[in-house]
């Protein structure tokens, strides 16, 4: 695998959301710089994005590897191969959580440089060493890709999720009914409850500063109350940042539900705010024209 590679977005609609494809090379860029500090090959890798094809969006991504004191491109085997390990372990962590679900692993097996891994139903996966430590341990990866397909889930245009080769040769795929399990960081099930902690993108409806009582949001077009439990919060608050009404918040969102058994289904009952991860103030959505 060489230093490229691209994300493709399907859907009808010849536009895309401005904040989503930015928001997703955003979350896309973070994955790659903490894949590339935890393989710590010693360079500095710098994300180059091709012009974009009309009527496509197919978005071609260069991993371009430099070295901090000349700052010239390292064209030599070896920036192939660090860039490549960061791409394959890109894919590996997204084939990873689409697997499991956003569960935990029913067993984890060490076979050699590989590791099996066997989600709820049975299924096993084999990925490389690496990439299952990453999975593990890097809260900040984990974030990234479940704010990731967050995005991607609140915009019902975006019918699937595909990275390729430079040569359009499909590495993964993930459809649309796959991005809210995506989005899942992990689900406990306790006698008919269920705590679910996910990446969620709220719209600020009334916000409270007082951490005892709830704020109000707008989520997946449902209003919700929740309170905000980020001990940095009121540190923000203090420093002068000023949250308004619509205004959207990327968070750590955790849903506790009950079991009902008269409509065979589980029901939302509480949201808590665990972290927030960005904040977006308020301003016009607008559309990158894809027109053929």
């Amino acid at each position: 695998m060489n230093s490229e590679f691209k994300i493709k977005f399907d859907g009808e609609q010849h536009q895309i959301d401005a904040n989503l494809l930015v928001n997703n090379l955003i979350h896309t860029t973070t994955i790659i710089q903490e894949l590339n500090r935890n393989l710590d090959s010693g360079k500095k890798v710098d994300i180059k994005v091709n012009a974009l094809e009309k009527g496509s969006f197919l978005i071609h991504i260069d991993l371009v590897e430099t070295t901090l004191d000349t700052l010239k491109n390292l064209l030599t085997t070896e920036t192939i191969k660090t860039a490549g390990f960061i791409i394959s372990g890109f894919v590996g962590l997204i084939k990873l959580k689409k697997h499991l679900k956003g569960k935990k692993p029913k067993s984890i097996k060490r076979k050699g440089d590989k590791v099996a891994i066997k989600n709820e139903n049975g299924d096993v996966i084999y990925v490389e060493n690496f990439v299952n430590n990453i999975y593990e341990n890097n809260t900040i990866i984990k974030d990234a890709l479940s704010q990731s397909f967050e995005t991607l889930e609140n915009d019902n245009s975006i019918t699937g999720y595909e990275i390729t080769d430079k040569n359009e040769k499909p590495l993964i795929r993930v459809n649309r009914e796959e991005f809210e399990y995506l989005s899942v960081k992990s689900e406990d099930l306790l006698e008919g409850e269920k705590t679910i902690i996910m990446a969620a993108s709220l719209n600020i409806i009334r916000p409270s500063f007082d951490e005892k009582l709830s704020s109000d949001f707008y989520y997946k077009g449902n209003k919700i109350s929740a309170k905000i439990k980020d001990k940095n919060f009121q540190e923000r608050i203090d420093k002068g940042e000023r949250f308004a009404k619509g205004d959207t918040l990327e968070v750590e969102l955790e849903i506790k539900q009950k079991f009902v058994p008269s409509v065979n289904t589980f029901v939302n009952k509480s949201y808590k705010i665990n972290r927030i991860i960005k904040h977006i103030e308020r301003n016009e959505q607008s559309k990158f024209d894809f027109g053929i």
